[in-house]
């Protein structure tokens, strides 16, 4: 069972849209005429003027916004959004005539606040419409956007932050993601959502270690960060650490308890730690914020198949597969339940499915051998155990249910040719040496199958599951030994 990919992160891409006291800007306004604007609203004039003061020493708009302004804004740094100037308000549009990108306005009364407006500068317009844009997912155009901001202020952090963060959306983007948000972090080492997004791109990469510090950076800088204790929790489960996995999803919980995600990663990390009844309660809480979550419905069925519920797994198999038709997993163990109840055309037809989704998938091609022998099918049966040594030809017991299917046929020298290929690869495969002792014994070489009967019981004697077996080879072996 593995997680699902759709990691949560913070919203890497958008941006806060806060109209306040601003007029919609009309329909039919062109792209290219709109302006980035950032606002910091006070309650006094003197506040608003001893700001004015700080900004004309050379303070930062941004750091002043999100300190002193009384507006939803401010934890954006101020930032408005994207507008058409002639759809403002006419006080907005007076107090930002003249202005060049860059600059800010005089200060505004509107109602009892004082506000001041700055005219964003061409680099932040250009990487503010590269949001919106990949807001939308035209992520090669907003790419574009952020280049050109960069072109315009290549000292720009967050226009780097932005541009990494779009590379890492896109396919074969993740290299030049990393070159971005390294230099966004070497511009800006306090940017928490670079680093949870750097070790997004590692983590992606195979580079576990590399991400886990940058998860812990993000923590470092805000330890309340919900998807970055989800993410560190992600990637101490690739290091095959699912106890502080687990303990860093139930912090992400703790601090959000509405991520799906990590009710689901929770869970697997559980059931890998024994839990299963812990298990399905996370994926149950799961499925209850997010019911078409395909993966952990699988998971459920899993888990419900784990505890001998078999009905109910089967369910739950069904349930992801109409979720996600592609997901090959559920088709194989919904193949693996239906076969359990009886149900070998059913089984049969889910293992297909497997296969059509993912072709290189030896154990669907060995059930599904399994299937068409007991269905009398042997040619087809044949094939498919053919197909799944193609894959891989070192798997003795696939070897040893070949030579079942071809001994079945009567070809009793090619099954003893894949029983002594299992047994070279596994000579401690009980069944290849039972199998081996039959096809030797009906060939009439009665000691080279009293040997194969007793390898068989040395290995097998005590197995329950062999039972049967056991019981005829000692019959057998008596018979040969007269």
């Amino acid at each position: 069972m593995r997680r699902g990919r759709s990691v949560i992160r913070r919203s890497v891409l958008c941006l806060l849209l806060l109209v306040f006291t601003i007029a919609a800007m009309p329909a039919a306004a062109r792209e290219t005429e709109r302006v980035g604007l950032r606002l910091i609203a006070v309650n006094t004039e003197k506040e608003a003027a001893s700001l004015q003061m700080q900004l004309q020493a050379g303070a930062a708009f941004e750091d002043l916004a999100k300190k002193y302004s009384t507006a939803p804004s401010a934890a954006e740094g101020g930032w408005l959004g994207l507008f058409q100037i002639a759809g403002l308000r006419p006080e907005f549009q007076d107090a930002l005539r003249g202005l060049v990108p860059g600059q800010v306005s005089p200060i505004l009364k509107v109602n009892e606040e004082y506000l001041l407006l700055k005219l964003a500068s061409e680099a932040e317009t250009h990487a503010a419409f590269g949001c919106e844009l990949a807001e939308q997912r035209k992520l090669d155009a907003a790419v574009s956007e952020f280049r050109e901001a960069l072109r315009i202020n290549p000292q720009y952090a967050q226009a780097h932050y932005y541009l990494g963060a779009a590379l890492f959306e896109l396919d074969n983007g993740v290299d030049e993601a990393l070159v971005e948000l390294r230099e966004a972090i070497r511009l800006n080492p306090e940017n928490a959502e670079a680093h949870n997004t750097l070790g997004l791109a590692l983590l992606e990469q195979g580079s576990v270690d590399e991400a886990t510090h940058e998860y812990r950076e993000v923590l470092r800088i805000d330890p309340q960060y919900a998807e970055a204790h989800y993410n560190l929790g992600n990637a101490l489960d690739d290091q095959g650490r699912p106890e502080a996995a687990a303990a860093e999803y139930r912090e992400a919980l703790r601090i959000n308890p509405g991520l799906a995600q990590a009710h689901y990663n929770l869970g697997v990390a559980l059931k890998r730690l024994g839990n299963v009844d812990e298990a399905i309660e996370e994926y149950h809480e799961a499925l209850r914020l997010q019911p078409d979550l395909a993966q952990a419905h699988h998971a459920l069925g899993k888990a419900l198949d784990d505890q001998g519920k078999r009905d109910a797994a089967v369910d739950e198999y069904r349930e992801a597969v109409r979720i996600d038709p592609n997901y090959g997993p559920a088709h194989y163990n919904l193949g693996l339940a239906l076969k359990e109840q009886g149900k070998l055309v059913e089984a049969i037809a889910e293992y297909r499915e497997a296969l059509r989704v993912n072709p290189h998938h030896a154990e669907a091609y060995n059930n599904l051998g399994i299937a068409l022998e007991e269905q009398g099918n042997l040619d087809e049966a044949i094939q498919e155990y053919r197909d799944a040594l193609r894959i891989n030809p070192n798997d003795a017991l696939l070897h040893n249910n070949l030579g079942v299917a071809i001994g079945d046929q009567g070809n009793l020298d090619q099954a003893i040719e894949q029983y002594q290929e299992a047994l070279r690869l596994n000579p401690a495969l009980a069944l290849a040496h039972y199998n081996l002792g039959e096809c030797l014994r009906k060939k009439g070489e009665r000691d080279a199958a009293a040997r194969e009967f007793r390898d068989f019981l040395k290995l097998a004697a005590n197995s329950s599951e062999l039972k049967t077996r056991v019981e005829r080879a000692r019959s057998i072996l008596a018979e040969l030994e007269r």
